[in-house]
């Protein structure tokens, strides 16, 4: 049976690649027909902010767009009705005996940050495609690490207060909400930002929708050894949630070190992507605790500024070229995805 979903927006874009993947596989292998379409008279699909509307509605199987968010979302989430099923289509992965979410629901998860970058950065039809995209490993460099962390939050504030009272050099790029707690490169970037006035969905060039989460500080990163990414998630368990914090670093080659949630390298390596435990420490990413996880990364920061670039720059570039040559092969995780989409909808209908 085929269940279909009067969906528009990312949904509605998701769902019309299942189709185009369904349609290969039909065409080059076996029959089968689509499990899942986009039809006007299918169930209704919300945005997952729309609480009131989602808790009106008397149908009992629902889709919820959350697309762009993750578990960070569940307090939406809790706030439907208990009588209903929810699909919920959402760019994180999380653990559902560990979520916190009480409610019947099914979780597709796509990484929407993932391809909807690759295709931005990639496609001679995107504006992106156009930037200056390489990594330079020339060394020396004038600064140990960048770093530009948006909007304000608590968990980042810990970060950035314990970082800037603990590191013992000072030639290093950390801007946090618009402000600098570094050095200020603030000439480097085409993007001028005001302290505390932060939006990365702002369009800086209307024409192409283009914003800051889209642009590619390149001249900042190349003066800088390593990118540390804070990311999204970053005091969440049992969940991964993967954004364009992270991928500017895997398209350009940068080396990186990630302050994100526990296990979210060995999520990247599942993805076909390679991290830097062989040239350095990355225990950090096993570590539960919050404020402990936070303390193993700082340490490490400090230890980096000593690192022999120049010695390991091979092994660099090795890794820099496998994690690019990996967004070629981005198919092999849209059929887990779509394969698991169609196991999902399979036992609802």
């Amino acid at each position: 049976m085929t269940l279909a979903i009067n969906a528009q927006g990312l949904v509605k874009q998701f769902i019309e690649n299942y189709c185009i993947w369904r349609d290969n596989n039909n065409f080059y292998h076996k029959q089968i027909c689509p499990v899942l379409v986009n039809d006007i008279n299918g169930i209704k699909c919300f945005h997952y902010t729309d609480v009131d509307n989602i808790n009106l509605c008397e149908d009992k199987l629902i889709a919820i767009d959350c697309l762009t968010e993750g578990i960070h979302s569940r307090n939406f989430f809790n706030s439907y009705n208990k009588n209903k099923h929810y699909i919920i289509f959402s760019n994180g992965w999380w653990d559902v005996d560990h979520a916190g979410i009480d409610q019947n629901y099914s979780l597709v998860n796509h990484l929407f940050f993932l391809f909807e970058m690759s295709d931005t950065y990639m496609s001679p039809n995107r504006f992106c495609f156009y930037l200056d995209k390489e990594y330079k490993f020339d060394y020396p460099k004038p600064h140990v690490f960048a770093s530009l962390i948006g909007n304000v939050k608590s968990e980042r504030t810990y970060l950035v207060d314990k970082l800037i009272s603990t590191i013992n050099y000072k030639n290093f790029i950390l801007r946090y909400s618009g402000e600098n707690f570094g050095c200020n490169v603030d000439e480097l970037d085409v993007i001028q930002f005001t302290k505390g006035n932060f939006d990365p969905y702002i369009p800086i060039l209307e024409k192409y929708y283009h914003n800051v989460s889209q642009s590619l500080p390149i001249k900042i990163y190349n003066q800088s050894y390593f990118n540390l990414v804070v990311e999204t998630d970053i005091n969440y368990d049992h969940s991964f949630f993967l954004t364009e914090k992270t991928i500017k670093p895997l398209i350009i080659g940068m080396p990186f070190v990630i302050v994100s949630t526990p296990f979210f390298l060995k999520h990247l390596k599942k993805l076909g992507f390679c991290t830097y435990g062989e040239l350095w420490n990355e225990d950090y990413d096993q570590e539960i605790d919050y404020k402990t996880r936070i303390d193993k990364i700082i340490d490490l920061v400090v230890k980096l500024k000593d690192f022999d670039w120049n010695g390991n720059k091979s092994k660099l570039k090795e890794i820099s070229r496998q994690n690019q040559l990996n967004f070629l092969n981005l198919n092999h995780q849209c059929n887990l995805e779509f394969k698991n989409l169609e196991d999902c909808i399979k036992k609802l209908v």
